[in-house]
């Protein structure tokens, strides 16, 4: 079946690939924003789920000298796009898989920091990715939400071929608490962006 209309729940086909590279330039004020948030430092290792185009990893890659980040999406074509926009790093500070949220083929307690931009709408089982992602973080290790829609009674967004929920922040918080995370904070900014974030419990001293 040949795909004849955009869905960001699963880029697909020339369609999904035009749709990726639009938002990647789209999606740029809410990672201006939402990036803001979050104490940079060198040498970091970073985990960016559902990477679509790549262009989180692309500017995460600057923000910390040195770092080393993964990315994971389920679309191939989301895979693809985030590998060549993201060659110049490929294989050496960048490493790019297919895979699910839910699922996560990392190792527990690997990452500093994990991000999620404009893609936990799309997550049929919030609660087992949110448990997955505290599994692969450090102790003490940050999870970044950054969304564009946080009211769903005031998005007009088109319906499409799958899932799809718009969380208020306070929502958020109450799966991210409920999943384990500590010191969760909410931050807002222009129109519905928000940066929602969350520690994983750090070692006991």
């Amino acid at each position: 079946m040949t795909e004849t209309r955009e869905n960001p729940a699963r880029p697909e086909g020339e369609i999904g690939e035009k749709m990726l590279k639009r938002m990647n330039k789209s999606h740029g004020p809410l990672r201006d924003f939402g990036l803001s948030q979050i104490s940079w430092r060198p040498h970091m290792r970073i985990l960016d789920v559902g990477c679509g185009g790549g262009a989180t990893i692309r500017e995460m890659l600057e923000l910390s000298k040195d770092s080393v980040i993964d990315g994971v999406d389920y679309s191939e074509v989301s895979v693809a796009q985030s590998r060549e926009l993201n060659r110049d790093y490929l294989e050496n500070r960048c490493h790019i898989c297919q895979g699910d949220a839910a699922e996560l083929p990392f190792m527990e307690n690997t990452y500093d920091l994990v991000t999620a931009v404009e893609t936990i709408y799309f997550w049929p089982d919030p609660e087992k990715a949110l448990s997955e992602i505290l599994r692969v973080l450090k102790p003490s290790g940050m999870f970044a939400v950054l969304n564009e829609g946080s009211d769903p009674d005031q998005c007009d967004w088109p319906a499409i071929d799958g899932f799809l929920r718009i969380y208020r922040p306070e929502e958020l918080k109450s799966l991210m608490e409920e999943a384990g995370f500590e010191e969760i904070k909410i931050y807002h900014g222009e129109g519905q962006m928000i940066c929602v974030t969350g520690r994983k419990k750090g070692e006991e001293r």
